[in-house]
């Protein structure tokens, strides 16, 4: 049932509403935009799949493990999320309203700006490492981590002291548009709706930019291995001896961008990418199963 899912997604195919899958083993798979509304889900392995922007709303996923999953944008609304396992899933942005989410496991869970409004939280398992930021919460408020999530004015002001390591912090709606970053450190970190246009970034460090501005960013001789470029505008961008080994760079724009890779280990992967040459790339594949490797920096 899981390849014949997979293979019918590849070939177009996005309406999956209302199919008995309980049990299905999705591991890591690459399902943007499907729709599973009304699905059954129950007990389904999803852990690490990518499905950003899918319709889960109404699905029954109680137990269903959706640990490091990519949930982003994803519609739960009145989803059975009961006793899921959703340790470390990012739902960056997710609509949950109404959702049931009782004894569901949000360790590490990203929520910033996802939408709880009137969802069951009893007995959820969260840690200071689950990330609330401008969350709406059941009753209508708005949540943040207080140690966790900073604003742009206090994150330059450490940065003016000479602070460059940031790890673990939470950036979200934030403008840092032209600021001068050089050298930071933000592994770990989770940054969403970040404006960096024309940014000056040059030797620094990433985890995750979703749905991040980033054109005309200056990104020369950044460390960007294993980093996550999910929806995010790379426009005219500088990227010059980047390391970019294992990076992913769903649904992300390089038109125009200035690309040359100082090191590459491992392939990086693509799916809805454009290329800086205005390439579309629908993907999901790697780098150098595309371009026919193996991947050699100076061909861009």
């Amino acid at each position: 049932m899981a390849q014949e899912l997979v293979r019918r997604y590849r070939t177009g195919e996005r309406d999956f509403s209302g199919l008995e899958l309980s049990n299905i083993y999705l591991y890591w798979s690459c399902l943007i935009d499907i729709n599973l509304s009304r699905a059954n889900l129950e007990n389904a392995n999803l852990e690490e799949a990518s499905l950003i922007y899918a319709n889960l709303s109404r699905v029954n996923l109680e137990k269903a493990r959706l640990s490091r999953a990519l949930l982003i944008n994803a519609s739960f609304s009145y989803a059975n999320l009961r006793n899921a396992n959703l340790t470390d899933a990012d739902l960056t942005d997710a609509n949950l309203t109404g959702a049931d989410l009782t004894g569901a496991n949000l360790t590490g869970a990203v929520l910033s700006g996802a939408n709880l409004s009137d969802a069951t939280l009893t007995q959820i398992e969260t840690t200071e490492k689950t990330i609330f930021c401008k969350t709406i919460m059941p009753d209508g408020s708005l949540q943040s981590n207080a140690t966790l999530a900073i604003d742009a004015q206090e994150f330059l002001r450490h940065y003016a002291t000479g602070q460059r390591n940031f790890q673990h912090i939470v950036l979200h709606r934030e403008d840092l548009s032209g600021a001068d970053l050089r050298d930071v450190n933000l592994r770990g970190s989770h940054l969403s709706h970040v404006n960096l246009c024309g940014a000056y970034l040059a030797k620094s460090k990433f985890e995750k930019l979703i749905f991040c501005n980033l054109k005309y960013a200056n990104l020369i001789g950044c460390d960007l291995d294993s980093t996550g470029f999910i929806y995010s505008d790379l426009r005219d961008a500088k990227l010059l001896g980047v390391k970019i080994s294992y990076a992913n760079f769903t649904g992300s724009n390089f038109q125009g961008a200035n690309i040359r890779f100082g090191g590459i280990e491992g392939a990086f992967f693509l799916c809805n990418t454009t290329w800086n040459d205005g390439e579309f790339i629908a993907g999901p594949i790697n780098a150098d199963d595309h371009w026919s490797g193996p991947f050699i920096a100076e061909e861009f």
